[in-house]
């Protein structure tokens, strides 16, 4: 798939994803309870949050860094889709997804679920990810660390933000390395 059309796949997806997030937000949660899983958390959460965030993208570079790097390929995806995106774009989708999944897996499917289950099912939906062991482990550990996030504060703010951080961070460090990379090639 081209990067014009995986870059469209990926904003359906989010759309969805959201549509999917708000419906079954307040069908479980009712309007008020809705409201409720968007509570400004207290100050230790966001502290919290982001102290997990930086943690999972430092262990990210030093396995993008020092382990081989088939054990991290997906097919070239992430370099297709952030690659050459300018980085308003870059920081819009990483905002809607951090929004989009961790509404719709902590705010419902948590819900349901509990946070092994939901990691279990947010993992395999990254569905890339499954042959690929290291990957697999890290996006498991990754929405385990969210889930928690979000038991321990009672909104998802938290988790929104370290999602966010997350992929953003992961995203410039990605369009980094490539630019690097031509650089070095030119």
């Amino acid at each position: 798939m081209d990067e014009a059309n995986l870059r469209l796949n990926l904003w359906l997806t989010q759309v969805v994803v959201l549509a999917i997030a708000a419906v079954g937000s307040f069908l479980v949660h009712g309007i008020g309870g809705t409201a409720g899983l968007f509570d400004m958390p207290k100050w230790t959460g966001m502290t919290l949050a982001m102290g997990f965030a930086l943690s999972i993208v430092v262990a990210s570079i030093a396995m993008d860094r020092f382990l081989p790097p088939h054990w991290q390929d997906d097919g070239n995806v992430n370099e297709l889709v952030f690659g050459s995106m300018s980085p308003l774009m870059t920081v819009l989708v990483c905002i809607s997804v951090g929004v989009g999944e961790e509404w719709l897996f902590r705010g419902v499917v948590q819900h349901f679920a509990g946070n092994l289950g939901t990691s279990v099912i947010f993992t395999v939906i990254h569905i890339r990810y499954l042959k690929k062991p290291l990957l697999f482990l890290s996006v498991f550990t990754t929405s385990m660390l969210l889930g928690l996030l979000y038991e321990w504060e009672g909104t998802l703010w938290p988790s929104i933000t370290a999602h966010i951080a997350i992929d953003l961070l992961l995203a410039f460090y990605l369009q980094y390395t490539l630019k690097k990379g031509k650089g070095e090639k030119e």
